[in-house]
């Protein structure tokens, strides 16, 4: 199963090239930990994907080198064709 031991899975990345990763931790859990590419150094949290998704997308992980986002609610786009 992936990632292999000492591993982390990739699952994004930022418009600015930093890789965004899901690191397995002891006892199932998984954090979210970055490559920086402007910094080339590694960010890690011990936050859990979703809790980091949900401050990310708010603008609460008080970091400087995650783009901003517009305030929610996002507007959803549709395809008319």
């Amino acid at each position: 199963m992936l990632p292999s031991p000492g591993g982390a899975l990739v699952w994004g990345n930022t418009i600015e090239g930093d890789q965004l990763f899901l690191v397995p931790r002891e006892g199932g859990s998984w954090t979210v930990s970055a490559f920086r590419r402007g910094w080339a150094d590694w960010h890690d949290t011990d936050l859990s994907f979703s809790d980091w998704f949900h401050l990310a997308l708010n603008g609460q992980t008080a970091t400087d080198w995650l783009p901003e986002w517009e305030p929610l609610p996002h507007p959803l786009e549709f395809d008319d064709e």
